[in-house]
Formats: structure tokens, sequence, C-alpha cells
């Protein structure tokens, strides 16, 4: 059985699994040899134009899957046009290489949709760690936005993502993507091999990973 964990600020425990870390865009953080995700995240914005041409150079790197996370958030210090500039800009990186984005929202939701109605975008956008409720949920399902869920979350939210929206991360919390693949399972009602098998099918065709 494959486990995905899409988003993780760790190595993953178990080696056979497959998972996408994430940095901050740096000089030497990416191309290890994992899966990456490379991204500029809204707490950290302090030189926008440095910050985003070397994200542009890492996001070539060999193993990048995925921009992000990237978003907005209202309690970050910088202000919610630069993040809407970084973002804007990460969102155009992602879609010119064809991958998907991983996306940090916080407080920020009608922003959020608004710039998807803006950009229209080819590529998945992904909200990670998705706490948020089932009103939530399906309100950016509806607006085609795909939900991420690790260690906590909203078992309603949950539901009105199965099956085809849903995938599965750790974040930066340490704990195995194996436990969470469980409470997620056992949230839905579900046998573990079958919710298993339903996010290889979301990922492999929506994100377009092997």
């Amino acid at each position: 059985m494959v486990y995905y964990d899409i988003h993780t600020h760790h190595l993953p425990v178990h080696p056979e699994d497959v998972a996408i870390v994430n940095c901050l865009a740096s000089p030497s953080n990416a191309g290890t040899g994992l899966f990456h995700s490379v991204g500029i995240h809204p707490w950290y914005i302090h030189n926008e134009e440095e910050q985003l041409a070397e994200l542009k150079r890492q996001a070539m790197l060999p193993g990048v899957v995925a921009i992000g996370e990237t978003g907005l958030d209202k309690l970050a210090e910088a202000s919610l046009e630069r993040q809407q500039e970084i973002f804007k800009a990460s969102a155009a990186f992602a879609e010119n290489l064809g991958i998907f984005l991983i996306i940090h929202c916080v407080k920020a939701w009608d922003e959020l949709i608004a710039l998807k109605k803006e950009l229209k975008p080819r590529m998945p956008w992904v909200i990670h760690g998705f706490r948020g409720n089932a009103a939530l949920a399906k309100q950016l399902i509806r607006q085609g936005f795909y939900l991420s869920f690790g260690e906590h979350f909203n078992s309603e939210a949950l539901r009105e993502a199965w099956p085809d929206y849903l995938f599965t991360e750790t974040d930066d919390r340490k704990i195995d993507i194996r436990t969470v693949y469980q409470n997620l399972s056992t949230s839905l009602n579900l046998p573990l091999e079958s919710f298993a098998a339903q996010v290889v099918t979301n990922v492999q065709s929506t994100l377009h990973l092997p």
C-alpha cells in the first residue's frame, strides 16, 4: 500500500512512503533527491525581488513538483497587498511549470477565492492543513480548490472533500503519515485500504505524481 504525504517539513518516517518535503526559498534547501515543494511563506516575506528570483531558480530543480507553500495570512506581518503580489507570482510559476500550488490561508478566504476567479488557474490549487468547517469546505470545493488534511481536521469537512477533493499531509507535525491515514479513514468509516486507494487515484490523476 502506498502512502502519500503531499506537504511535510520532515523526512518520511518510512523511506518507502512518498513525501513532498517543503522548503522555504533559500539557496541550499532544494534538490536533495526527494520530491520537494518550494515557496515563499507569507510569514517570511522580506525582500520580494530577491526571494522571487531565488524561487524561480529553485522551481527548476529536479524533484520540485509543487510551488508553495504560499498564501494569504491576515495575522502575518507583511501587508496583504505584498502577500498577494507574492501569491500571484508563485501561481504564475506553477502555471508555467505545469505543477500544483500548495496554499496557506488564514482569515483571508474571500481574498483567496477572488484571486482564483481572477487568475483562472489550470493547475490544481491545494489548501494545506485544512481545519475549517463543512460549509467552508463546500464553498471552496465549489470554486475548484482541493483540501489537504493532517493531524487535526473537521470530520464533516472531510466528508465534503471525500472522495475526489482530498489529500493527506503531516505538515510540521511529528506524526507518521500512516497515522494520518488511519485517523482519516476511521472518521470516514472506511477500510484503510479503500481510503488509501482513493488517495492514490487523487494524487496520480490530479497532481500527476507517480
